[in-house]
């Protein structure tokens, strides 16, 4: 086996489980025929005419800074992404763990029905509804969807493709997937379709960010004891304005305002607890992130908690240009967090990703290398929340890049 692993399936395609007893623990493993780019023939095949006009193809879907909607306890998860030049790609795609394979939620639209349409640089915004949205700017409409007076074909009203960062959310309530990039679009898994939502029912050509224009850098989280979506930051030129979106009343409101270093962050939810942990630089703006901390939100009390970790590192050898590579993740039978980010750890002048470990009781930042084994292949700077713990396997899983294999670890 090495660190490849192939599943045996049964008759039904499922993974079973002498099979995936098989799999070593303490070290990654690749999972065979796993890669998202194992659809690409689909789609083709289903949409005749398609072609993806992005530099990066279907695996840029999650690539181009995307992250994935997971459904922990059914060991699931969807990728939506794409965008500006990578990919043109606005299919919805799921990965199930029971299987082992990827496969097609709901087909991207078709390329072939843009014809005449001066579409590239960026493959975020679709130009017959930008173009519509600025000479009706009453209307709804907005530059994000597929919107197209000229052409009844492409006019499906389905979000085009875009980098979906941290902002890709499964929400178990109300069956659907949702984020809140530029506006708040849900697909529910139900009836199959998408439904859009101005912020705050402002017109799409009068966005910013002071009208709830939700930006890139953004997370989402669904709130199942208040009913919201929480959405944030939203770029509104601070990085650090929260959003939400109530479904019971529908209603929009402005959240807490946070600290600046946010957008540096990588976040993951424990229980009612939002736990971040910046990038430690000595500064961004007037809140320093060094010496390393945990920045904590309660979703409950809406009270941020600011806990400083003890450790080793020297501010002068972290990385100091723009980073936002951040790798941070929650592993609940360990109690500990699993962080990344680059660090001349040996004075040599290389930052190079360096794995970590947080201990929250002891509140203690410290190397572990051990996290690195097997096939691990490096951490990848644009893998957003890719990376987590699945319960139902007690393993890691790491959706390193979209043309390779999933990776897992199983805990020792």
């Amino acid at each position: 086996m090495g660190n490849v692993w192939t599943p045996g399936r049964d008759a039904e395609g499922l993974v079973n489980a002498a099979s995936w007893e098989l799999v070593p623990k303490g070290r990654w493993i690749e999972v065979a025929g796993t890669p998202l780019t194992s659809l690409d023939a689909a789609v083709k095949a289903a949409l005749p005419g398609f072609r993806d006009l992005g530099s990066g193809g279907i695996a840029a879907v999650i690539n181009a800074y995307s992250g994935v909607a997971v459904d922990a306890p059914r060991a699931r998860w969807w990728a939506f992404g794409g965008g500006h030049a990578d990919s043109s790609n606005n299919g919805l795609y799921r990965f199930d763990m029971a299987k082992m394979r990827w496969s097609i939620e709901q087909l991207p639209d078709n390329s072939a029905n843009w014809t005449g349409v001066t579409y590239g640089i960026t493959y975020s915004f679709y130009p017959p509804a930008d173009a519509y949205a600025k000479a009706h700017p009453d209307s709804d409409v907005f530059n994000d969807e597929f919107f197209d007076p000229d052409r009844p074909a492409a006019s499906t009203g389905n979000p085009v493709a875009r980098h979906t960062y941290n902002g890709l959310v499964y929400n178990p309530d109300l069956q659907e997937v949702a984020f809140g990039v530029r506006r708040m679009w849900r697909y529910s898994l139900t009836t199959r379709t998408w439904k859009r939502h101005n912020p705050f029912n402002t017109p799409g050509a009068s966005y910013n960010g002071a009208t709830g224009y939700g930006g890139s850098q953004g997370w989402t989280f669904w709130d199942e004891v208040k009913h919201r979506y929480l959405f944030g930051p939203t770029e509104n030129y601070n990085y650090s304005r929260w959003w939400s979106f109530d479904t019971d009343d529908q209603s929009w409101n402005w959240e807490t305002i946070t600290p600046p270093a946010w957008h540096f962050a990588q976040m993951v939810r424990v229980g009612r607890t939002l736990v971040s942990f910046p990038y430690p630089e000595a500064e961004h703006g007037s809140f320093p992130t060094f010496p390393p901390r945990l920045i904590t939100y309660d979703m409950d009390t809406a009270k941020w908690g600011d806990l400083k970790l003890k450790h080793d590192l020297e501010v002068s050898r972290i990385y100091t240009d723009y980073f936002e590579g951040m790798i941070f993740t929650y592993v609940p039978p360990l109690n500990r967090y699993i962080a990344a980010f680059p660090y001349d750890r040996d004075g040599d002048g290389r930052r190079e990703y360096r794995t970590f470990e947080v201990d929250p009781v002891k509140l203690e930042l410290r190397e572990a290398p051990q996290w690195e084994a097997g096939a691990f292949g490096g951490w990848h700077e644009l893998v957003k929340n890719r990376f987590f713990y699945l319960a139902t396997h007690d393993a890691l899983v790491y959706v390193r890049k979209g043309e390779e294999n999933l990776r897992v670890f199983r805990l020792p």
